[in-house]
């Protein structure tokens, strides 16, 4: 013990050693950053109960006789494998398992005391670059090469509906009765299975197309009667970077960045949410109806700061902007209206009326509110 912690106490790679019956008697700093298991949680436990590991594509693999200890047992290499881990707040973790048979002395290993060493396997990998995925507008995944995916596989609408639905999880795993019943409602059991299957194969050989066995993923992971993207919480995702990049702007003080900050943030809204899914799944209406108001709320307040610059031209093509997008806010009619009659552009101003007035018969069956209308007739009169 005391030789294990002279030599890895303090490496990068998460540590731990197990006796002959798999009983944790080592456990380092660097395994708690990745597995969140204190070395008094660790210690003193059976691996395979802890870690409850699995295989990549979701078989046991932690067990008392685990491949390792067969592989030590029968004189075979023991090579570093992919691993999943079961995390203490419950989740899995995809990573990179070596592991080293303890030498008592140098002629002499003792097979049944192990050293395992471990990685997380996306973060440590040599160029690695996470996903970036763009959910506002139609569906976009910029793979580890830089490049968006595309394909006759990819183009299909349930290989996509199946990316965005485990990327809204954000990692979580989600049982496969769950998916099926979000991406094929209308099916019975075996047929949704099929499908299920099929888009699986679909969607795994999209995002990674030179997988010899596409069981072999490492990006969509099984496990457990459940389905995850494996390191989901390291992948960019543009609705993210879209919400916090409109918080930043609302609490800045400076009104000159306050609008570079807006229009950094606006400029990632490609189009509503997942437009390109939206006939086919209502999971998705609810989210795009709540990013469309952030996103018009945001147009609003950056239109008032470009009234508080001074700057009318530009706050007449932002109001303009969210006219497009919902003609019948009032409000912004109002502001717009007003903005006109301040440079001395009554016809127009007058047609703003005109439109909403359309627009809420239409779209609303309802009649222009008492505010809008005193402000009408005060232009007409003018």
């Amino acid at each position: 013990m005391i030789a294990i912690r002279h030599f890895f106490g303090k490496t990068g790679d998460g540590v731990w050693s197990v006796d002959e019956d798999g009983v944790i008697q080592f456990w380092n700093q660097a395994a708690v950053d990745l597995l969140g298991y204190t070395p008094e949680e660790a210690t003193d436990q059976h691996c395979w109960e802890l870690l409850a590991g699995l295989s990549p594509q979701g078989a046991p693999y932690c067990a008392p006789q685990c491949p390792v200890r067969q592989a030590i047992k029968h004189d075979r290499p023991v090579g570093s494998v992919d691993i999943q881990l079961r995390h203490r707040n419950g989740n899995y973790i995809l990573a990179n398992m070596s592991t080293i048979p303890l030498a008592s002395d140098l002629d002499d290993v003792d097979e049944s005391i192990l050293v395992h060493l471990l990685r997380s396997r996306e973060k440590n990998r040599r160029g690695y670059q996470p996903f970036r995925i763009y959910l506002l507008g139609p569906l976009v995944v910029i793979g580890q090469n830089g490049k968006p995916i595309k394909g006759s596989l990819w183009n299909r609408v349930k290989t996509r509906a199946l990316m965005a639905y485990l990327t809204m999880q954000k990692g979580t795993a989600v049982p496969r009765e769950q998916i099926l019943e979000m991406l094929w409602p209308d099916l019975d059991y075996k047929a949704a299975m099929h499908n299920l299957n099929t888009t699986v194969y679909n969607l795994r050989r999209s995002l990674e197309p030179d997988l010899d066995k596409v069981s072999q993923s490492r990006h969509l992971l099984y496990q457990n009667g459940c389905y995850r993207l494996a390191d989901a919480d390291a992948y960019w995702l543009d609705v993210e970077a879209f919400e916090t990049g409109i918080r930043e702007a609302k609490q800045e003080a400076d009104v000159e960045t306050a609008v570079k900050k807006y229009k950094a943030a606006l400029s990632l809204y490609r189009g509503d949410y997942l437009y390109d899914l939206t006939d086919m799944h209502v999971w998705v209406r609810d989210q795009q109806f709540r990013l469309q108001e952030i996103y018009l709320t945001a147009l609003s307040e950056l239109a008032e700061l470009y009234e508080q610059l001074n700057r009318p031209d530009k706050a007449i093509g932002v109001y303009q902007q969210i006219l497009s997008i919902d003609c019948c806010q009032e409000e912004s009619c109002r502001k717009l209206m007003t903005l006109f009659m301040e440079l001395d552009k009554r016809a127009e101003a007058i047609q703003v009326c005109q439109r909403l007035t359309q627009c809420l018969a239409n779209e609303l069956d309802i009649l222009m509110s008492d505010k809008t209308r005193t402000l009408y007739e005060q232009i007409k009169s003018a």
